[in-house]
């Protein structure tokens, strides 16, 4: 016992390598590769990657099934590969659950926006998912929903296939804020694009069709329409809204997030 906290025997690191170790070789027997014949697959990655650290050589690999011994990120990225294994089901064979990430981000406070890593690959597979949401959540306030969420339950992942939650973010318009009022309710859920950050001047013929983005400043998120010349990046309300325009400096005073490019809004308040 010694010094060890009793919460995880000291053993266990080991006896989960030197199953997965055995697993390992079950695996590569059952699609019938031999050491060497992982050896060459493993060059032909290196080679692609162009780094060394993705070769997994015969003398490792035996060491890896037999010896209980840890591979490095590459040559498990390597394996992964050569053994049709998602990245998800190579990391569960030495013991860590990739589907607690978001539990355990969330018990470890960070407060950096994220957005859903899913594997859309069986589709009765759950996925941890937000069903409950912090108390303290003010819904008058422009927020992330990510950074509210205070529970994740298991949801089928095939329910999910209709939507890419691995490229958007998504944001709430506060009941408070009404600087895209009425083109964009208070309340509504925004969809947004962080791959569509660059601030178009330009190129629409109605409000519908200019671009309308999502901020993050030094004490509040901002969701409207923008012009930018320079690092000078004006906010602009809805001209209906009673809000004024406003300039900030990027990045000094806040960032353009992405571009919203979808919205679910009620239609009666």
């Amino acid at each position: 016992m010694g010094g060890s906290s009793g919460l995880i025997p000291p053993t266990a690191p080991g006896a989960l390598a030197n199953r997965a170790g055995q697993k390992l070789r079950q695996i590569r027997e059952r699609l019938n590769l031999t050491l060497r014949l992982v050896e060459e697959a493993s060059l032909e990655i290196a080679d692609a990657e162009g780094s060394s650290e993705y070769v997994v050589s015969t003398g490792r690999l035996n060491q890896i099934e037999n010896d209980g011994s840890l591979p490095s990120i590459y040559k498990l990225y390597s394996l992964a590969v050569i053994y049709h294994l998602t990245v998800e089901e190579i990391l569960g064979l030495y013991g860590v659950n990739v589907g607690k990430m978001e539990e355990h981000r969330l018990k470890s406070r960070q407060t950096r926006t994220h957005r859903f890593a899913v594997e859309l690959g069986d589709p009765a597979r759950p996925i941890r998912f937000p069903v409950r949401f912090d108390p303290g959540f003010r819904p008058q306030e422009t927020v992330f929903l990510s950074r509210i969420i205070q529970e994740w339950g298991e949801i089928p992942v095939g329910l999910l296939a209709t939507l890419d939650l691995k490229k958007y973010l998504y944001g709430y318009i506060g009941l408070e804020d009404r600087t895209m009022a009425p083109l964009l309710r208070p309340g509504s859920i925004v969809q947004i694009d962080e791959s569509r950050r660059r601030v178009v001047n330009q190129g629409w013929t109605t409000e519908f069709d200019r671009p309308i983005y999502f901020l993050e400043l030094r004490y509040s998120y901002e969701c409207c329409w923008c012009y930018q010349k320079g690092r000078d990046v004006t906010l602009i309300p809805h001209p209906l809204s009673n809000c004024g325009p406003r300039t900030i400096r990027v990045p000094d005073e806040g960032e353009v997030l992405g571009q919203v490019i979808g919205v679910a809004m009620r239609l009666v308040q």
